[in-house]
């Protein structure tokens, strides 16, 4: 998979268009070592959505086959919910 692949995916678990990745240090992504996390095994990192909102973000492996996401708005928009999902 690439980044831009990465960002798609990404895109469709926040429900918005994804228009930028970094690292959890902040750091533009280059690629998808920049993202992964060993413990617990898969990727992390900060997005930022379309309408300039920003995210921490998570997406872990579990049970061998089952993908979980976590997202957290760090913008403090009135509104800001926090989202997960198990696809």
């Amino acid at each position: 998979m690439t980044l831009d692949d990465f960002i798609l995916d990404l895109s469709q678990r926040m429900g918005q268009k994804v228009i930028e990745l970094r690292t959890r240090d902040g750091e533009l992504a280059q690629s998808m070592s920049d993202l992964y996390q060993p413990s617990p095994t898969g990727f992390a990192g900060k997005l930022t959505i379309r309408n300039g909102s920003q995210f921490a973000w998570e997406l872990w492996l579990e049970e061998e086959d089952t993908w979980n996401f976590h997202s957290t708005r760090l913008t403090d928009d009135v509104g800001a919910m926090d989202r997960s999902d198990r696809s």
